[in-house]
């Protein structure tokens, strides 16, 4: 009878075990592909875009900061896009330049101020984030150290020069085979792409992606609210969906950061 006991919770165990093992496995990454990411705390706009997402199948990343100031409404908001299929990083507690505060401050007081709490709380509303991105691509190696305890990934950024191709920008592509060992991933704004500020921007950021495709390579960009006219830095739906469609076209996966292993 003992014995029969022992069994039975032994299978109990390794059925759990096994489920929590599938919930846990991620999909292996394609031969290459796309990761788009929105920034900040525009997250009553991005929501807006879920059935943009859904006509092409995509995934993107949202990073946040200032959790602690949301509404309700707003947190129902990123949980929907959570629910959705999207990942919700983190973007620290409040914006703070990370290099600034570490010059001044040191490198615990950043984790203690900037870092954790945002991760607890965030944790603590159902909405444990993997990934980091630097406030305004502020960072260097000691600090991507110091977070990559923390978080799997995190997110640099960095510009283009005058007359400069975007596929020819190195750092924002990275071979799928060294995903897993890159810590930072840099990416490349792309706000205002296919507008007077930036009317080149949507060939560049379609060429970048072809270049990706071809290359077997992963390119990161990052972007902020989603809307025509603002409030602050923004792509419009438009450009939007000609990325998303573009990447269909070509098949060129979207992927979250929830996605890298």
């Amino acid at each position: 009878m003992r014995i029969t006991f022992l069994l039975l919770c032994f299978s109990l165990l390794s059925v759990h075990a096994s489920a929590t093992e599938k919930t846990t496995t991620r999909k292996p990454l394609p031969s290459a592909g796309v990761v788009l990411t929105f920034d900040d705390r525009n997250m009553n706009q991005w929501v807006k875009q879920i059935p943009l997402f859904q006509k092409y199948d995509a995934k993107v990343t949202f990073f946040v900061d200032h959790f602690h100031t949301l509404k309700p409404q707003q947190i129902v908001a990123l949980k929907q896009l959570q629910a959705a299929g999207h990942a919700i990083g983190c973007h620290g507690v409040k914006h703070r330049k990370a290099v600034d505060f570490v010059r001044e401050h040191g490198i615990e007081r950043y984790l203690q101020d900037e870092i954790n709490p945002a991760v607890k709380r965030m944790t603590d509303a159902g909405i444990k984030p993997t990934a980091f991105a630097y406030p305004s691509s502020s960072r260097n190696e000691e600090i991507d150290q110091a977070l990559l305890k923390t978080f799997r990934h995190l997110r640099g950024g960095t510009g283009l020069a005058p007359n400069q191709r975007m596929r020819d920008l190195k750092p924002i592509f990275v071979p799928v085979d060294q995903i897993q060992q890159t810590g930072c991933l840099i990416g490349t704004g792309i706000d205002y792409a296919d507008t007077e500020k930036r009317p080149h921007y949507l060939t560049e950021v379609k060429d970048a992606m072809d270049h990706a495709k071809q290359r077997g390579e992963i390119v990161i960009f990052y972007a902020h609210n989603i809307s025509d006219n603002g409030p602050g830095h923004h792509l419009s739906p438009k450009a939007l969906e000609e990325i998303l469609a573009h990447a269909q076209q070509i098949n060129l996966p979207t992927l979250t950061y929830d996605d890298l292993p």
